[in-house]
């Protein structure tokens, strides 16, 4: 009996020691990205593929992308909601401008569009120069002017973007795919390069009085009063407020990181999240919004909120208001025959949907003040100077920890 018990103990450890062993051998393969899990690189190679098919396809079996976005203000709460194709992105103010905080602001939603299309292409063009990516990660800030302008900028400027990158390629060989992201970068070329925006009206006039006797529900008209309240709340506050030191922010509230499994785009805006993804066409799963829809998306997002502060400003009712904008985007651009086709939205339009008792003039002159002021609007249509940087390191190393910012000063 003893020795049975004796070599029952001797099999036992026996297994014990195999399954070590075992447990040992997977979480090397695993750790080593030695077939089991999924590794960037993987992805990367399923990414070339898309693109050297894409770059074996007729042009004439290629049309251009029409990109269509709206963004509408819900009635009670000012709330602005994007809807690109089948997405949906809440926007929204912080609680100091009657808002919820429900959503990021339009400036950081379009800064981290440029940040996570600035990742997407870099792996995208490491991919065709077969440099090795294991991780990547981008973040973006507008950095304090050194000197105070003349005239005051109403646009996120002085953009510098980091790129946080493990890979074995060389550094010599990570700035020249550094160079080229920023040559194929869609949404970086829209903010770098001077874009044409064109305007449109769609007005219905409405019955000057409110057609429901109290208690009616709140809708667009009541909430302006309320938005006209907090402006003259915040005009006191910035008037005995002094001035603010030229600081640099901390850098990673606006931050992009690429999942190795589907190569989408995890966007962090402070304590929000989002996904970008792209089309299967190029190597994507539709996850998401791309990169262009949603700096596209910002656009419409800050005209609509900065229409509801100028008609809060200027006392004027509305009934209803959205914005809608599109653009082309053509996969063809530098093709033979194409090279005159730029490689990023083109043709830019938005059309704000107003319905309002007011004049058809006082909604143009609304119209005009808002393109005046509107930052994403005056981000597209001037020329932005922006650096970019590589840090060798893993990305969430440097990653701002949203549980400790909940909304933020403007």
């Amino acid at each position: 009996m003893k020795h049975w018990n004796k070599k029952f103990i001797t099999v036992e450890r026996l297994v014990i020691t195999i399954l070590m062993l075992l447990a040992i051998f997977l979480v090397s393969r695993k750790s080593s990205g030695d077939g089991l899990q999924p590794t960037l690189h993987d992805f990367q190679k399923r990414r070339l593929a898309a693109l050297r098919t894409l770059e074996k396809t007729p042009s004439d079996q290629i049309q251009p992308l029409r990109l269509e976005v709206r963004t509408t203000a819900e009635q009670r709460s000012g709330v602005r909601r994007i809807r690109i194709r089948q997405h949906q992105i809440i926007s929204d103010s912080d609680y100091s401008f009657v808002g919820y905080s429900l959503g990021p602001g339009s400036p950081e939603s379009s800064l981290t569009a440029i940040a996570s299309d600035l990742a997407d292409t870099y792996l995208s063009q490491a991919a065709l120069k077969g440099v090795r990516i294991d991780s990547l990660g981008v973040s973006i800030v507008s950095l304090p002017d050194s000197v105070r302008p003349a005239v005051r900028i109403v646009h996120p400027h002085n953009l510098r973007y980091t790129i946080y990158v493990k890979s074995p390629a060389t550094d010599e060989q990570l700035e020249e795919v550094r160079i080229l992201a920023e040559q194929h970068s869609p949404a970086f070329r829209i903010a770098s390069v001077k874009q044409t925006v064109k305007g449109e009206i769609d007005y219905q006039q409405t019955p000057k009085d409110l057609t429901f006797e109290p208690p009616y529900q709140p809708g667009l008209r009541e909430y302006l009063k309320y938005k006209r309240a907090a402006l003259l709340a915040r005009s006191n506050r910035t008037e005995s407020r002094p001035p603010r030191r030229n600081e640099e922010p901390q850098l990673d509230r606006l931050h992009v990181e690429l999942d190795p499994v589907s190569g989408a785009r995890k966007v962090h805006i402070r304590h929000f999240n989002f996904i970008h993804d792209n089309l299967p066409i190029l190597g994507g799963n539709d996850l998401g919004p791309s990169s262009p829809e949603h700096q596209l998306g910002a656009l419409t997002s800050c005209i609509t909120h900065i229409t509801e502060i100028q008609a809060a400003s200027r006392e004027i009712v509305l009934d209803s208001l959205s914005v809608s904008a599109e653009a082309l985007y053509d996969l063809r651009a530098g093709r033979p025959g194409f090279e005159h086709i730029p490689a990023w939205p083109y043709e830019i339009r938005y059309t704000v949907h107003y319905r309002s008792p007011h004049s058809y003039d006082e909604i143009v002159a609304l119209r005009d003040a808002v393109e005046e002021v509107c930052p994403i609007y005056n981000l597209f249509i001037s020329e932005q100077k922006i650096e970019g940087r590589i840090v060798r390191t893993d990305a969430d190393n440097y990653r701002f920890h949203p549980q400790y910012h909940y909304h933020y000063v403007d």
